[in-house]
């Protein structure tokens, strides 16, 4: 299956890790990771801007509290630990925190990297 871009990501499209946890409440893992890494890459690629795309900016701003708030409800089947849950609710903040204030809560990328990764073999 192809990635989707981010902006696919946020409007939900086909494929999209929003349609499958909103619609048919699964959290698709593979489909998070690919959101968390396209999220990742427009922070970086806006890091010196002065403007954000507000149509990009509203759909972080609804993903950084929708996402925790429709998975901690009681009938949201969990199929992943407590661990890998707090660790994805976490990143989404960090690189919300990222995207519109321009600057990573960490020092070194590597960190955001190896968060990443180590959500994706948490699975």
């Amino acid at each position: 299956m192809k990635e989707l871009t981010l902006m696919q990501e946020l409007n939900a499209e086909d494929n999209s890790f929003l349609i499958e946890f909103r619609i048919d409440l699964n959290w698709n893992h593979i489909s998070f990771v690919n959101l968390l890494n396209k999220l990742y890459e427009e922070c970086q690629n806006r890091e010196n801007d002065t403007m954000l795309s507000r149509e990009i900016a509203g759909g972080i701003w609804y993903i950084s509290n929708y996402i925790e708030d429709w998975s901690q409800h009681k009938a949201f089947p969990k199929k992943f630990s407590k661990e890998y849950y707090e660790l994805a609710y976490e990143l989404i903040n960090d690189l919300t925190y990222h995207y519109f204030v321009g600057e990573s809560l960490y020092q070194s990328k590597s960190i955001v990297d190896n968060k990443i990764e180590e959500l994706k073999n948490k699975k």
